[in-house]
């Protein structure tokens, strides 16, 4: 590598999915829980619209494969962003 260069490595995509969530609530600032799935939530609905034959069907299939990771590698909730106590 030469002087004055940086090596850059790809993000994740997990990380890639932070920076867009958080590009979708518009603000730096600390966000409730709800602002989080919020956002998701209209990520998908607008990927699904653009890119699906059957949103509708396929947000099922998303919420159900979904659900079925986490319980399959058991990821506890407090991984990730913080979330408010109620």
């Amino acid at each position: 590598m030469k002087e004055g260069q940086v090596e850059v490595t790809p993000l994740t995509s997990v990380q890639l999915l932070d920076a867009a969530i958080w590009r979708e609530i518009g603000s730096e600032e600390p966000q409730p829980a709800d602002a989080f799935v919020d956002a998701l939530s209209r990520l998908v609905g607008r990927w699904l619209l653009v890119r699906s034959k059957a949103p509708e069907m396929d947000a099922v299939t998303i919420l159900c494969r979904t659900r079925g990771f986490i319980a399959h590698h058991e990821i506890p909730q407090t991984q990730g962003i913080e979330w408010e106590s109620r």
